[in-house]
């Protein structure tokens, strides 16, 4: 028998009729490159038993004896996949699902090691191959200034399962110091040796209410370490920052740095702002509109200043260029702050 093309496998956990809707919807499509993985987190009876209406030989249905949590998982999810190709998809997230066999095509023209469908803060550098819905980041250099150190969701994450199977990710979803990013990790640390796809098609979108929108992430009632807030974002790029530093060869070492940066300082300050203010975005986390002013914006941007400057400490940056650098990307943000007053 042929070897599948895609693994498409399914984070599970108390949505029993989420996902079992996506699964038929998955199911609608009729292309025999693709299987069905779900690996169900110890859900409740009643998701279990939905989930056990599954009646496909498309479809496949790992039960966990306990509960694992988000990342160990989400681990367990994508090892359990026997395709070519792993998809990861979470069970709170509706796909769309007329891109699939464009996913399938683009996937059997291409070999990388790894990528992502999906809207991102990924920004292909110069360098990178464009095709018309995708691009392809070669090893090395371009790879890693276009993925390394981004934060991506896990749904849309693919990666090649001989690959995963030969390497050692398993640590970035089982040990907490990497936080609810791992999958950035491994497409970081692949995107060294092997080539990156990615395609900013919208395949996926998120579905969430005020009921629901909790992450497992959130435990505690009050707890807003939302992944958007300021200081969740100075936290999780100083420590990709500081992790994936050590993978970077030294000729693009200082570059990275930049990059990273810039895009933390952005999305820690302006994207902060406008996501603030979108009354749907905060419908989706069951959360008040907050305004955020400049005051409160420069502020963010200071502390996000003097937090990076142990980030320098740390990697030895002692050169004149990239202090530099980082100072003129900072002063551009104060800039653009004060044009607000």
């Amino acid at each position: 028998m042929e070897r599948i093309l895609l693994s498409i496998c399914i984070s599970s956990y108390n949505r029993g009729i989420k996902c079992l809707r996506l699964v038929k919807k998955l199911l609608s499509v009729e292309d025999e490159r693709f299987n069905i993985f779900i690996c169900d987190d110890h859900s409740n009876t009643e998701t279990v038993k939905i989930l056990k209406t599954l009646d496909s030989p498309k479809t496949h249905l790992i039960l966990n004896d306990e509960n694992w949590g988000p990342c160990r998982n989400w681990f367990r999810t994508i090892d359990s996949g026997n395709g070519k190709y792993i998809l990861h998809v979470l069970d709170r997230d509706d796909i769309e699902i007329r891109y699939l066999k464009t996913i399938l095509d683009i996937l059997e023209n291409n070999s990388v090691g790894a990528g992502y469908f999906g809207r991102s803060s990924i920004v292909p550098i110069e360098g990178v191959e464009k095709k018309t819905n995708y691009a392809i980041c070669k090893k090395g250099r371009i790879g890693f200034l276009t993925v390394g150190g981004i934060p991506i969701h896990p749904t849309g994450f693919f990666v090649e399962r001989d690959l995963w199977k030969t390497s050692n990710f398993k640590k970035f979803f089982f040990d907490k110091k990497f936080g609810i990013y791992p999958h950035s990790y491994v497409i970081s640390i692949i995107s060294i040796n092997r080539d990156i796809l990615y395609s900013p098609i919208s395949f996926y979108y998120h579905v969430y209410n005020r009921n629901n929108s909790k992450s497992r992430f959130y435990s505690k009632k009050n707890e807003k370490n939302y992944w958007w807030l300021p200081d969740t974002v100075i936290k999780t790029y100083n420590a990709l920052i500081l992790y994936l530093i050590k993978f970077a060869d030294v000729a693009y070492k200082d570059e990275f740095i930049c990059k990273r940066f810039a895009d933390g300082l952005y999305r820690a300050t302006f994207f902060y702002k406008h996501i603030s203010a979108d009354q749907e975005e905060m419908e989706r986390y069951g959360i008040d509109i907050e305004f955020v002013n400049s005051w409160k914006l420069l502020l963010i941007s200071v502390k996000y200043r003097c937090v990076f400057g142990y980030i320098l400490n740390r990697v030895g940056a002692e050169e004149k260029d990239i202090l530099n650098n980082i100072n003129n990307l900072w002063i551009s943000n104060l800039k653009a702050i004060f044009k607000q007053f």
